[in-house]
């Protein structure tokens, strides 16, 4: 995963999904799987398309499906473009009691696929 640029959104424009960001646990598109110890999801994000503020509160990992280009949005209004990159893989730590609020969106041109597993114990 490659940063390709900064920048920023008015949170304004989501502020009522902002208000429910921190219990939408729906990390994904459509659950796949879910049992005692992991969740997987899918996400698939059509060129423009994008998956509303969600709360991450366990450590979770991503594998990239097909590549593009991905924008992360942070609460307080910030946003990162990365190129992601086929069959990249990329683990996330989140420590006992925090959580992780952010959006994503596709920035490209081309479908993008991730699959995301979070680590239940």
């Amino acid at each position: 995963m490659t940063r390709t640029a900064g920048g920023r959104f008015e949170p304004a424009a989501v502020e009522e999904e902002l208000r429910r960001a921190a219990e939408n646990f729906e990390v994904g598109s459509r659950l796949l799987y879910e049992n005692e110890r992991v969740r997987v999801w899918d996400i698939t994000l059509a060129p423009g398309e994008r998956l509303p503020f969600h709360c991450h509160r366990t450590s979770y990992f991503y594998r990239c499906e097909s590549a593009g280009v991905s924008r992360v949005g942070m609460p307080d209004g910030t946003a990162r473009t990365y190129d992601s990159l086929q069959d990249e893989v990329v683990f996330h730590d989140i420590p006992a009691g925090e959580t992780l609020l952010h959006d994503l969106a596709n920035a490209g041109e081309t479908v993008l696929r991730f699959t995301t597993v979070e680590l239940l114990r």
